[in-house]
């Protein structure tokens, strides 16, 4: 008997708390729309307010904080995203669903040319899951969504910013509008960035013929102090980056569906520096 009660006690508690129910959580992007407990892949969505502030970084720092996801830094142009240790053609930078044919996938030290200036948000697929959205890939994907194609009439919006940095004396520039014209959606994005050469402390470049110097035992003290100074050139050569970018795009919206098309063009020079 106290077998038995014991297990109708046991069944009691389980009861109840069945009777718990939890708030529904859905993930929107444009990949999946799934409540929590029907996502079986590593996903993470950066939104549009997290990408705005750091809009002139490199895609891959601009994820660089996420677990599980690193950058291959090449200077302030290039920064290739690294997920779970794979890179290269194991991982697809998709730029709203489509794979962003650029040269970045001959080498790592080649720039991403996507504008994450008017980024809505960006989604992360780690793990070999992300076969289920593009072929060819097993480290991850990683979808650079926007509004060029609105898939929703839009309200007239007009962003106009700026940035300037000291480290480097770059600036950067941004203008993005969007606006329904007789039921046709358009929306234009444009931004242009300078960044020279990095300013860095001096003595923190070491010269080759510092590094033998101990080999030369005839060499004055004062006369390499001297050569030292004016040899330091006070910035780390092949550091700048300057880059131009224009995105159009334009559709019309109805009870069916939509129809769209966006055009884009990314002009850029940088350095790799070593």
């Amino acid at each position: 008997m106290k077998i038995n009660k014991f297990s109708l006690f046991m069944l009691g508690a389980f009861s109840l708390h069945s009777l718990q129910a939890l708030e529904e959580v859905v993930v929107t992007s444009s990949i999946i729309n799934k409540s929590s407990s029907e996502i079986s892949d590593p996903i993470h969505i950066v939104s549009g307010d997290d990408i705005s502030t750091e809009a002139t970084q490199s895609l891959g720092e601009t994820l660089d904080d996420l677990l599980g996801v690193s950058t291959a830094d090449y200077g302030s142009a290039v920064g290739q995203p690294i997920i779970r240790g794979m890179s290269g053609s194991r991982v697809k930078i998709l730029d709203n669903g489509i794979v962003n044919r650029d040269v970045s996938g001959l080498g790592a030290d080649h720039f991403n040319d996507i504008d994450l200036g008017n980024a809505q948000q960006i989604e992360v697929v780690r793990g070999p899951s992300s076969l289920l959205y593009t072929n060819g890939t097993i480290g991850g994907i990683i979808n650079v969504v926007d509004n060029s194609i609105a898939m929703e009439n839009v309200e007239q919006m007009l962003k106009v910013g700026a940035e300037t940095q000291s480290v480097n004396d770059g600036d950067t520039q941004t203008l993005f509008f969007q606006d329904n014209i007789n039921n046709l959606n358009v929306s234009f994005a444009y931004k242009n960035t300078s960044l020279g050469n990095y300013d860095v402390p001096n003595g923190a470049i070491m010269h080759e013929e510092e590094e033998h110097h101990d080999e030369d035992e005839d060499h004055d003290e004062h006369e390499e102090e001297h050569e030292e100074h004016e040899e330091n050139v006070g910035f780390l050569a092949n550091s700048d980056f300057e880059s131009e970018s224009m995105k159009f795009g334009a559709s019309i919206v109805d009870d069916n569906g939509y129809l769209g098309f966006s055009i884009s063009s990314v002009e850029s020079s940088y350095g790799i520096p070593f």
